[in-house]
């Protein structure tokens, strides 16, 4: 799956890119074996699990893209 896939998938299909933590987020925004910055960003722009402080959290539990350990 090329990039623009991956990024499209998880604009398309939020539900299936709801993360419990850092590492399975981290798994889901490998793309050729690299952890990429855009498909972590998709994650918290298009999937978010809900707002803190204003901020969308993109993991269920442990550190967040809202800056707090949930």
């Amino acid at each position: 799956m090329t990039l623009e896939e991956r990024l499209a998938e998880i604009k398309e299909h939020p539900e299936l890119h709801h993360h419990d933590d850092l590492s399975e987020l981290a798994r889901c925004s490998m793309h050729e074996n690299v952890i990429t910055l855009m498909l972590f960003a998709a994650h918290e722009r298009y999937a978010p699990l809900g707002y803190n402080g204003g901020r969308r959290c993109d993991v269920r539990r442990g550190p967040c893209s809202c800056g707090a350990w949930h």
